[in-house]
């Protein structure tokens, strides 16, 4: 385990609150404006290109965070543009997906820093196929930026008002929900322009989104009593389970990242309907020490959600609920309402918070950082090694049969 630091060693059995500054991150680190401005200008060149105007599917790629970014607005992004859309782990897309490319797809890339070795394979395997290629960063001088067809970038200013050694964790909160806001406003503009949404249509989700920004610190600080209560009641847990569906499939597996990242527990994300199928078994063998954070939005899955609580009550395992739902919960162990009134796709925006502050303070109560682990290879792993920039299809491909 890391070596805690000061500022760990001063804080470690005092609460401290880092509701507040996680509040403070989302508001000021990210341009939410410029970023909103950025997204309706791409969205217009993306639309005007005569490579993308009669684009009928477009690929998500990403690594991460980014990845889980792009799977939480893949719902809403549908609906909005009316385009088929798939989500690809970035090797998977590579290697495995980027040969079966054909007139009409689009491939939009997601990497904060614009470095992932993976995701800037994707985009030149793709363009060798002469494939239009989309990219969201947060780095204009990155690789990524340069070597996309379009670009939408994020920015994400720092934070000095957090003590130095905590703040690469709030800044990491500010880029996750920045790119989800800039690949957001992206598909209203886009579906406002091919005419899937209309004008008033655009503007509640915009006004939607616009909110749920403000309201992540009056979120964070209506929660955070009761995380702290949970992390002292779990303080030595080495397993924890995310779970969740639509939209917040992707929450699920930023929320599990986190754990790992941070403090590190192993957080394990999970498909809400899969869990039932499977990971139930563990929670019949570990009883209590089996803790399932259950992401339950009012909305398409929330009478599964309610039943697979039944199914870890049944089992004795400990179950941890967000929801935003007004409802009882007498089978829940531990509930955590994220109080505010939002469209089920659009919960991914809200719905990482309670897991956000329970890393902090379990970090807290350990004695080590509360912020992302540093990595031993400075990040080789991510953004060295080979980068193919070809392909050779495959004796099963579709195009050793023509």
């Amino acid at each position: 385990m890391a070596e805690p630091t000061n500022h760990s060693k001063q804080s470690k059995g005092a609460p401290i609150r880092y509701a507040e500054l996680l509040g403070a991150a989302v508001s000021e680190c990210p341009d939410w404006t410029y970023i909103e401005t950025n997204a309706r200008e791409a969205a217009g060149r993306f639309h005007a290109d005569h490579r993308t105007t009669q684009c009928s599917r477009l690929y998500l790629v990403g690594s991460g965070d980014s990845l889980f970014a792009a799977r939480s607005i893949l719902p809403a992004f549908r609906r909005w543009t009316g385009l088929y859309i798939e989500d690809r782990t970035s090797i998977e897309f590579s290697r495995y997906e980027v040969q079966l490319l054909g007139a009409g797809d689009v491939v939009l890339a997601i990497s904060n820093s614009g470095s992932s070795s993976r995701t800037r394979e994707c985009i030149l395997l793709a363009k060798e196929r002469k494939i239009p290629t989309f990219g969201v960063t947060g780095s204009l001088d990155g690789p990524l930026a340069s070597s996309v067809d379009f670009i939408l970038h994020r920015p994400v200013r720092g934070f000095p008002n957090a003590p130095e050694d905590i703040r690469r964790g709030f800044l990491h909160a500010a880029e996750y929900l920045a790119a989800m806001y800039a690949l957001y406003m992206f598909g209203l503009e886009l579906g406002l322009i091919r005419g899937k949404i209309n004008n008033q249509q655009k503007n509640r989700w915009s006004s939607q989104l616009r909110e749920t920004i403000s309201a992540v610190g009056t979120i964070a600080a209506g929660l955070e009593e009761s995380v702290i209560a949970f992390v002292e009641r779990h303080s030595t847990l080495e397993n924890i389970w995310v779970i969740g569906a639509g939209p917040n499939r992707g929450t699920a597996e930023y929320s599990a990242a986190k754990f790992h990242e941070q403090v590190p527990i192993n957080g394990v994300p999970q498909d809400l309907e899969e869990w039932a199928h499977l990971q139930y078994f563990l929670t019949l063998d570990w009883k209590k020490k089996s803790v399932v954070v259950v992401l339950a939005p009012e909305g398409n899955i929330f009478d599964r959600a309610m039943e697979v609580l039944t199914g870890i009550e049944n089992a004795k395992g400990t179950s941890v609920l967000v929801t935003n739902s007004s409802n009882s919960f007498k089978g829940s162990d531990w509930v955590f309402p994220v109080s505010f009134p939002i469209d089920e796709l659009l919960t991914p925006m809200i719905f990482h918070v309670p897991c956000q502050l329970m890393t902090f303070h379990w970090a807290r109560i350990r004695g080590v950082r509360p912020t992302p682990l540093r990595r031993r290879d400075n990040f080789w792993l991510i953004r060295e090694g080979v980068i193919r920039s070809s392909l050779v299809d495959s004796e099963c491909s579709p195009t050793a049969f023509s």
